[in-house]
């Protein structure tokens, strides 16, 4: 199936909601299962769900009533509910129907500086990780990214794989001509030796002598935390939880949504791709997608990554009725075009 990932459009998906659970819900099982993977009992269960059932019916009349003002609502960690606002002719109004309601209110801007947001900062001195924040520079121009994986090529030489459209000149790739990739700061860290940018999208970098212990690791940075090591490589599985690191959106999280699509960007076709429902913005592009502590893909595309910051393009999303897609290739795809690479994993 082919989609079209000149895609534009900015969304935001709303929760699926779970109905109120029956008797059968006391049952012994359950509520094992409830308190082993969610830490709740039936009752917390019970009126967690009837809460985000209340917030489902607000948001429906939100859509109608407010429509530019509320980006969204979720329920947060303690089981509130909570309408995010963003700037619009109906704030005030919003904001008073939300609180009548009996939900807290949140403005959805602010909340987009939240801590899991990663910041640029030097890598000169550091250890490099996947999702770090790089520049590849010509004579055409430059192109910030993430860091996707890194690796070891087949002579042996340490390596960084991110995407292909991460290179503003990659026809060059491997010659006297390469682009150059530095950090954010300007920090040398090597050439383009190679890349794709149709079908699938990976770049592999040479990195420099004299930095190439700094990317002798198999991490992948997740802001606040130790990083995650990866530990081997699996395809994506529609269903599959996974978690994207970033250089400008940080480490979030999704699930995968379809695989094995083809899907047109601009003037270039990307091939075997999945897609998941994380929000990913300029300068995500070539980062790491996880799944536990597997290597699932690099980030190849978005349809919401000409906004600004994810708030925005969640208070878009919630007007148009879809949600944020995250279109990425995966590593089974691209050691599979590069012959003896190999992901650097513990």
């Amino acid at each position: 199936m082919t989609v079209r990932a000149a895609v534009v459009a900015a969304v935001f998906a709303g929760a699926a909601l779970v109905s109120a659970p029956t008797a059968a819900a006391q049952d012994a099982p359950l509520a094992d299962a409830l308190q082993r993977d969610l830490g709740l009992s039936v009752a917390d269960w019970s009126q967690r769900s009837a809460v985000a059932a209340d917030l489902a019916s607000f948001a429906d009349r939100a859509r109608a009533d407010f429509a530019d003002s509320v980006a969204g609502v979720h329920l947060d960690p303690s089981g509130v509910g909570v309408v995010d606002l963003v700037p619009g002719s109906a704030a005030g109004a919003a904001r008073a129907a939300a609180q009548h309601a009996g939900f807290a209110v949140r403005d959805a801007v602010t909340a987009a500086a939240a801590p899991d947001t990663l910041a640029a900062g030097s890598i000169a001195d550091a250890v490099s990780s996947g999702g770090d924040g790089i520049v590849a520079s010509s004579d055409t121009g430059g192109l910030r990214c993430s860091v996707g994986f890194n690796g070891i090529d087949a002579s042996g030489a340490a390596v960084v794989v991110t995407a292909g459209h991460c290179d503003p000149n990659l026809a060059a790739a491997g010659t006297a001509g390469a682009s150059r990739v530095a950090g954010l700061d300007g920090s040398p860290v090597g050439t383009v030796a190679r890349g794709s940018l149709d079908g699938h999208d990976w770049s592999v970098i040479r990195l420099d002598d004299d930095v190439a212990d700094r990317f002798r690791n198999n991490d992948i940075r997740v802001p606040g935390a130790a990083p995650l090591d990866v530990t081997g490589v699996v395809d994506p599985v529609v269903g599959m939880p996974v978690c994207k690191a970033g250089a400008t959106t940080g480490y979030t999280c999704g699930t995968v949504t379809a695989v094995g699509r083809t899907v047109d960007v601009g003037s270039r076709v990307l091939r075997d791709a999945f897609v998941t429902d994380i929000c990913a913005l300029q300068g995500d592009s070539g980062g790491p997608l996880m799944s536990g502590t597997a290597a699932v893909g690099v980030a190849s595309a978005s349809n919401v990554g000409q906004y600004g910051q994810c708030a925005v393009a969640d208070a878009v999303a919630f007007v148009s009725g879809t949600g944020p897609q995250l279109f990425a290739t995966p590593v089974s795809k691209i050691l599979e075009d590069n012959p003896g690479l190999r992901l650097r994993t513990s």
